[in-house]
């Protein structure tokens, strides 16, 4: 992959096939137009080239209410490469591109740089002052530059168009599962262990207390879910995780903790990413700790079996 932090001077692409966005979470939306940014590219011999932020636009136009994240700058890569792009242009957004208009931002950051033969834009799509960028206006401008547009019509699920907003509101919701079929993938939330309470040790199921890398990413709804820890981007373990306030000991604090199944090392301070597979229940308050292990064995049953469809729950035969 190639990635560059800005468009070189001097063109280094003579035949580029382009689109641009913030591709916030990287949806099915979003691959439907990068296939066809690889499928004009292959019919016209072209390159295949993304242009998107580090951090999302609206982080710089409203820096006092940011948007809540589905993709860090590091997962999006990660996931825009995945679907088979091999150059991305990944530009820091700020308030003077905010205040180009479309055709000077056109102009000045996309013709002059780059030999485009073809524009591919969403059905939504709008870039520069007043988002007045948008593909009929591209339309018009190509006319007299010489490059084609390819208007992409919305990936729809469920006779409803994918939008980021769409999966953003699933995530909060705790319906992660769906999240995960508007992406195409889990829902992923990584960050470092910390120090916790402690009180998952003493039950039986040590946890680890994670910390996001990001403030800005979407927390799931509270709750228990089934999920996958990747631990330092190498080792996979399956788990059960939760989201909340601890109610059962009267805890106000918001945290997520992760019970990472068959596994008793240290790792504070260890990197973890969290993949979300499904909501196991609510966060309930019980009327004693033994309550709440009982109900933690049966997570843990239900856990298993969601992570290991084929075998059920993998061996694991305890009695609660």
């Amino acid at each position: 992959m190639k990635l560059l932090h800005e468009i070189p001077e001097e063109r280094f692409l003579t035949n580029a096939v382009l689109t641009l966005g913030s591709f916030d979470g990287v949806h099915l939306g979003h691959h439907r137009i990068f296939s066809t940014v690889l499928n004009t590219a292959r019919r016209k011999g072209g390159d295949p080239v993304v242009i998107t932020f580090t951090a999302h636009p609206r982080k710089v136009l409203t820096p006092r209410t940011p948007p809540r994240i589905l993709t860090t700058a590091e997962e999006k890569l990660r996931a825009i490469k995945d679907c088979g792009i091999d150059t991305i242009i990944m530009l820091d957004f700020t308030l003077e591109m905010a205040a180009m208009s479309a055709m000077d931002f056109f102009n000045r950051i996309v013709l002059k740089r780059l030999g485009v033969i073809d524009v591919v834009v969403g059905y939504d799509h709008a870039f520069g002052r007043d988002r007045e960028g948008t593909a009929d206006f591209l339309r018009e401008f190509s006319k007299s530059r010489g490059f084609a547009v390819t208007k992409v019509e919305p990936r729809n699920f469920s006779a409803r168009p994918v939008s980021s907003t769409w999966v953003r509101a699933e995530i909060e919701d705790g319906n992660v599962a769906m999240a995960a079929r508007l992406l195409g993938r889990h829902y992923t939330l990584s960050g470092k262990v910390a120090h916790g309470a402690g009180r998952g040790r003493v039950l039986g199921f040590p946890t680890a207390n994670v910390v996001p890398d990001d403030p800005d990413k979407v927390i799931p709804g509270d709750g228990v879910y089934a999920v996958n820890a990747v631990i330092e981007r190498s080792e996979t373990r399956q788990g059960m995780l939760n989201i909340g306030v601890n109610p059962t000991f009267s805890s106000t604090g918001r945290t997520i903790e992760v019970n990472i199944f068959d596994f008793d090392r240290d790792i504070y301070d260890a990197h973890l990413s969290i993949e979300f597979v499904d909501r196991l229940r609510e966060e309930i308050r019980f009327d004693s700790a033994e309550e709440l292990v009982r109900q933690i064995h049966l997570d843990r049953r239900r856990a298993l079996e969601i992570l290991n469809p084929e075998t059920g729950v993998d061996g694991y035969n305890e009695t609660p």
